[in-house]
């Protein structure tokens, strides 16, 4: 019995060693960086809270948004991806979209539905969507507009709404060729569009093989003229209708889940959003996958949060350590620890953490999110003595650069790792 005792005093004075060794660190941190730092660690196994500091404190979580998006979609949608929805009558095949994001989409594609169009003997109709949604996010930073990570949202993405451009020896190379001729070369350094509309100003100097990538203007009628162009068919157009049953499946929901979380695909997180409204309902809006998300799927958080869309790219976005620690405790129990391992990319090897911890044994498994003056990473560690931890740093309001920030996360990473 003193054993025991002797024992478990031992352990409450490690653990209070530790805790305030990971203080220490966390107080210099944000002295250094001029902001606010909050941090959760959890255990693993039994859920219970280590360590936190400032973790009911609100921050901008940037793209840890897509861990709620992540967890939204398992929990609504199916296996596979549906890519089309459809019925046929005597003579015609009337399909609708449901919002998936890899069609075309080279990183995601599955030929399985456009063969289906392709072979079809009937005429073929496109049923317009329900749309209810803007092709910008709430909060959206207007400069972004330009760049190939803030794509348009729409109710039929097609090539990843981007328009890439690649010199081939010496021929550009658009994709899609629809938009050939209306690609100009000029004497810049810049990839351009013109505003609100799809001309575009390509560099001279591209090199040869290398691409660059910019959104377009989306429509649903412009990606059913780039369908008609691959298939060969003419797709005639009609209004919004009653939903069909029938369904065409694309790729496994993991994969799409894998992508976005490896390369914080924006496109793919607003998205998942915009495929659950048109499951539970006859409308395409990212509201109504949030409100029913969070109604359906996120009660009992410890904390308040704003949450408006799917990517992380908006500033109105807010939430806390403690949050997004409570969400990754649940992937875990439901998917288990090989399924978030996979899922979420790994310090030192893949997507946004390929250059994090590369000297490193891998040891983290976590999703980044960065916006500028802000910069959270939230996952998966395992320590020195094989414990799985569950863990959020979330920092806002800095003052220093990204890598800087990011120099200092990655200490206090091996210092839990060294120390838990």
């Amino acid at each position: 019995m003193r054993l025991k005792v002797f024992l478990a005093v031992l352990s409450i004075l490690g653990l209070s060693s530790c805790a305030s060794g990971l203080l220490r660190k966390t107080t210099e941190f944000e002295k250094i960086h001029h902001g606010f730092t909050g941090i959760i660690l959890l255990d693993a196994e039994s859920g219970k809270n280590i360590y936190q500091y400032n973790a009911h404190k609100s921050f901008t979580p940037a793209s840890n948004t897509k861990i709620l998006s992540l967890y939204s979609a398992i929990k609504s949608l199916e296996d596979s991806i549906f890519t089309f929805r459809y019925r046929k009558t005597e003579d015609s095949l009337i399909f609708s979209a449901t919002g998936d994001p890899g069609l075309l989409d080279p990183e995601v594609s599955s030929n399985t539905t456009l063969q289906f169009l392709r072979n079809s003997k009937d005429s073929i109709y496109y049923q317009k969507a329900n749309w209810k949604q803007e092709v910008y996010g709430a909060g959206w930073s207007w400069d972004d507009f330009e760049y190939a990570f803030s794509p348009q949202i729409s109710a039929m993405p097609i090539y990843g709404n981007t328009v890439s451009f690649t010199m081939v020896n010496k021929d550009l190379k658009v994709s899609p060729g629809i938009f050939t001729n209306y690609a100009q070369t000029i004497n810049s350094e810049t990839l351009e569009k013109l505003k609100g509309t799809n001309q575009f100003r390509v560099p001279k100097k591209l090199q040869k093989n290398d691409t660059l990538r910019i959104p377009f203007e989306t429509s649903e009628d412009l990606s059913i003229r780039i369908i008609e162009q691959e298939i060969g068919r003419t797709i005639k157009i009609i209004p919004p209708g009653p939903k069909a049953s029938h369904i065409i499946k694309s790729t496994a929901s993991d994969s799409l889940y894998k992508q976005m979380m490896h390369t914080s695909d924006n496109l793919i997180a607003e998205q998942l959003l915009i495929m659950i409204s048109e499951k539970i309902s006859d409308t395409m809006s990212t509201e109504i996958a949030i409100d029913y998300a969070k109604n359906n799927f996120f009660k009992g958080l410890p904390d308040e949060f704003q949450w408006v869309d799917g990517s992380g790219l908006s500033r109105y976005n807010m939430n806390t350590p403690a949050n997004l620690s409570s969400i990754l405790k649940r992937l875990l129990d439901e998917k288990g620890e090989d399924w978030v391992s996979t899922i979420f990319p790994t310090a030192g090897k893949h997507g946004t953490l390929t250059n994090l911890l590369t000297d490193e044994e891998a040891f983290v498994f976590a999703k980044s999110g960065s916006l500028k003056n802000n910069y959270s990473l939230s996952g998966y560690l395992r320590t020195n003595s094989d414990r799985l931890l569950i863990f959020s740093i979330m920092n806002s309001n800095h003052m220093n650069s990204p890598e800087e920030i990011k120099a200092e996360v990655l200490k206090l990473l091996i210092h839990i790792r060294n120390n838990y």
